[in-house]
């Protein structure tokens, strides 16, 4: 009976199996569909309008993250037989040309979905740190094992490194998972042509992501240590971030080094590029930190 109930266990389970993968099957067939329609003006109008057709037949989002057409690989047999492709025969694939696995992760990490994500993903692991010790009541246990200035220390650089590696290691496991996928169907250089930096390159963006994520981070805890509000700690970088984007695009066009949008994907005006937006952003995470050391000693103060 045992053996017999155990035989139905993985029965079940291995129908269950079954429906999975076909759903996944079907799933990955309409998106195929969707993405390999010529381009006439009938099939053109079958597309959501919130993408554009590629020249080579996939389909980009205007959010920049989610290339659909990436999924439009060759299919039949023999269809990866062949390790790279040549500049000028890509096979059917939508995604032939060289570097392709980078211009999608910056490409990604440039857009209106990363925008809209940045200062919450910054916020979320440590910025509510401080109001927690306080409401908690741990910090009456804590302090008598230390001083305030390094207790506010401590809890300032935690902020930072927490907030920045977030974004950056983010970064760079998404780099790693793109380059293991695409790297290896990408078309291989022509004789003679020179391929781009992309290690340096990735190194300059989670640079600048890490001191984006630091300054959003302190930003969250120093508005949650002045309110004394855990929810200020959450909300304050995201409004932050989109009023300094309404400053800029209705009042102040020609302050550039303000808007959040160049701090994603520096435009040429910057000097030097992705490192000076890392600068000047490692420099407002110090001023941040010095306004949160102001806030949290006048609040342990009261304690």
């Amino acid at each position: 009976m045992q053996a017999l109930g155990r035989h139905d266990r993985m029965g079940t389970r291995h129908v269950c199996f079954l429906f999975a993968t076909n759903s996944l099957k079907l799933q990955f067939d309409y998106i195929l569909l969707r993405t390999c329609l010529p381009r006439t003006p009938d099939n053109r109008s079958m597309r959501k309008k919130g993408g554009a057709i590629r020249a080579d037949g996939g389909f980009k989002s205007q959010a920049g993250g989610g290339l659909v057409g990436l999924f439009a690989l060759p299919r039949g047999r023999g269809a990866h037989s062949a390790p790279f492709l040549s500049s000028g025969d890509t096979g059917g694939v939508p995604f032939g040309g060289a570097g392709f696995h980078s211009d999608l992760i910056m490409g990604a990490l440039s857009s209106d979905a990363m925008a809209l994500a940045l200062p919450i993903l910054a916020a979320l692991p440590y910025t509510a740190s401080f109001i927690d010790d306080v409401k908690s009541g741990f910090i009456k246990e804590y302090l008598p094992r230390t001083t305030v200035p390094r207790y506010i220390a401590g809890k300032a650089v935690g902020c930072a490194v927490s907030g920045g590696l977030t974004l950056a290691l983010g970064i760079f496991i998404a780099y790693g998972f793109a380059a293991l996928m695409f790297l290896p169907m990408e078309a291989y250089p022509k004789p003679g042509e020179t391929v781009p930096n992309y290690f340096g390159n990735l190194m300059e963006t989670a640079l600048m992501f890490f001191a984006s994520g630091a300054f959003w981070s302190l930003t969250g805890m120093t508005f949650a240590a002045l309110t004394d509000s855990k929810y200020m700690a959450y909300a304050s970088p995201f409004v932050l971030f989109y009023l300094l984007i309404i400053l800029y695009e209705r009042y102040f066009d020609k302050l550039f080094v303000l808007y959040p949008r160049e701090w994603l994907n520096p435009s040429s005006r910057w000097v030097f590029g992705k490192i000076g937006v890392a600068v000047l952003l490692i420099e407002f995470s110090l001023l941040m930190a010095l306004a949160f050391a102001y806030a949290a000693k006048r609040r342990l103060e009261r304690i």
